[in-house]
């Protein structure tokens, strides 16, 4: 994939979130990665209260350029970029449903977006995956 301009991935951002949540699954199923922030001890979790156990929505994104501009955008300094396998991600989701957990898909710069269950995500994914033959190449259909 070709690496984005700055422009570029601020455009991105500013779509609504269903619009960056389309453009996630298209993209991570054309790459086969997924993008989030990471350090030594695991993965950023964002949360929604004031409890510890309320740290448990996993921010994606379709791109190391973005996963950096939501880091550098929030303040994430100790945090890395990590990347996991869309096979590996898929794993992931049916562990994260059982632990009660959800996935915040592609953030925008105030960390607004689609927040979704994990089954969901992993059945978006799946859906868009089959679009794709055994050597990643998207199949065509006839016209």
């Amino acid at each position: 994939m070709a690496q984005l301009r700055p422009e570029e991935i601020d455009k991105i951002f500013k779509k609504p979130g269903e619009k960056r949540y389309d453009y996630f699954i298209k993209t991570v199923a054309d790459t086969e990665e997924v993008y989030g922030l990471a350090d030594e001890e695991g993965w950023l979790l964002l949360g929604e209260g004031e409890e510890a156990e309320d740290d448990d929505i996993l921010p994606l994104f379709p791109g190391a350029e973005f996963a950096e501009r939501f880091r550098v955008e929030h303040g994430f300094e100790e945090y890395g970029i990590g990347v996991v396998d869309v096979n590996e991600l898929l794993e992931w989701l049916g562990e994260m449903q059982e632990d009660g957990m959800l996935v915040a898909v592609f953030p925008d710069l105030i960390a607004s977006g689609v927040v979704i269950p994990p089954e969901g995500l992993k059945a978006d994914l799946m859906t868009e995956l089959e679009k794709y033959d055994e050597d990643g190449k998207k199949i065509r259909k006839p016209d």
